[in-house]
Parts: C-alpha cells; sequence; structure tokens
C-alpha cells in the first residue's frame, strides 16, 4: 500500500517493504521550480521532461532507496524523514 507523508511544502510517497523496510517511491516539493527528475540507487540523475516541477522520483525497476539513503541525499529534510520515520511507526505499532 502506497503511503504520503506531508510536512509543509513537501510530501514523501513510500510503501512498507517485507514488514519493516520503507521503500521511498517519491519527492513532491511544491515550492520548487526545479526540473522533475529520477534519482537512481547510485544516486545518478535521470531528468524527466515534462515532468512537474518539484518532483523526485526514486529507484528504478522494484529498487528503491530506503529512509536511510535519502537522509544521506537530501539532509536539509530531516524533519520530512523524521515525520516519515513517525507515519512508519504508527502504521507498523498503532498506539490504542
Amino acid at each position: 500500500m502506497l503511503r504520503r507523508t506531508t510536512c509543509g511544502d513537501h510530501t514523501v510517497l513510500w510503501r512498507i517493504i517485507r514488514g519493516s523496510r520503507i521503500a521511498i517511491e517519491s519527492l513532491i516539493d511544491d515550492a520548487a521550480t526545479t526540473p522533475a527528475y529520477r534519482m537512481r540507487m547510485d544516486g545518478s540523475i535521470v531528468d524527466i521532461p515534462n515532468g512537474d516541477p518539484g518532483v523526485v522520483l526514486f529507484g528504478e525497476g522494484d529498487h528503491r532507496p530506503d529512509l536511510a539513503q535519502v537522509r544521506e541525499w537530501f539532509p536539509r529534510h530531516f524533519h520530512l524523514w523524521n515525520a516519515v520515520k513517525s507515519d512508519y511507526w504508527n502504521a507498523v505499532a498503532p498506539r490504542r
């Protein structure tokens, strides 16, 4: 199931894989004017012609980076990554 976490102008789409891994699908920055691109697992970038500004897609095929990897690539979004981690824990161990 695709999940969504939003913090300010930023939205992350992510999945829980095998019950414990957070796989990051995309990062959307609604305030950005940068062209859309795909970031491959090795960190290389491929432009997405006609993509919406501020959109970053991750991985290729069935391979997606985990939360630790995108934290390393985008450290200034630490509040967003903390929100994803919180949403993950709420999904796997909801408070009663």
